[in-house]
């Protein structure tokens, strides 16, 4: 009997609360009604971003790649021609028409490289730049302003400024 009774008090309590509303909820309702639908608005143009951004990014990288395979293949394909005479070297015979084609095909791979925007780092007789040279000895030399190079082992080469590889030099002391 006593939980028939819990039972009528606790349904006489909830309709008693359902009557009860005041003013101040009935004008809540639709002020938190128009903030859910702006959030619920802010929320679907967030994913949205979020989604372009994602496919943004896959797509510049997949340009990236192409690009770059792009690139290599254009300078692979501009190296071909010398390989192709390099090889018709090695098959003709010593003497001194050898070592002429030989220096031309190095002038031609060169002059493909420059055309590419490869250049030279001059060092022979220049001021030595740990930007630009890479000193692998030091010599006392007469008749040369310290810190100059003096000979050149291997040389240096840039890319539109950017230095591809220094040269390996000897410096005056």
């Amino acid at each position: 009997m006593e939980e028939t009774k819990q039972e009528l008090v606790t349904e006489e309590q909830e309709t008693v609360a359902e009557d009860v509303t005041t003013p101040e909820e009935e004008t809540v309702d639709p002020q938190v009604e128009e903030l859910q639908k702006q959030l619920a608005q802010a929320q679907d143009q967030y994913q949205r971003v979020l989604a372009e951004y994602a496919n943004y990014k896959r797509r510049t990288d997949q340009e990236k790649e192409q690009l770059g395979a792009f690139v290599k293949g254009e300078a692979l394909k501009a190296l071909l021609p010398g390989i192709d005479n390099l090889e018709r070297a090695v098959g003709s015979p010593d003497g001194p028409e050898y070592r002429k084609g030989v220096e031309m095909v190095i002038r031609q791979l060169l002059d493909m490289l420059v055309a590419m925007g490869l250049e030279e780092i001059p060092a022979l007789g220049q001021v030595f730049d740990p930007e630009l040279h890479n000193a692998v000895m030091r010599e006392d030399a007469d008749g040369v302003e310290p810190e100059t190079v003096t000979e050149v082992y291997q040389k240096g080469y840039r890319l539109s400024g950017r230095v591809l590889r220094p040269a390996m030099v000897k410096v005056a002391n």
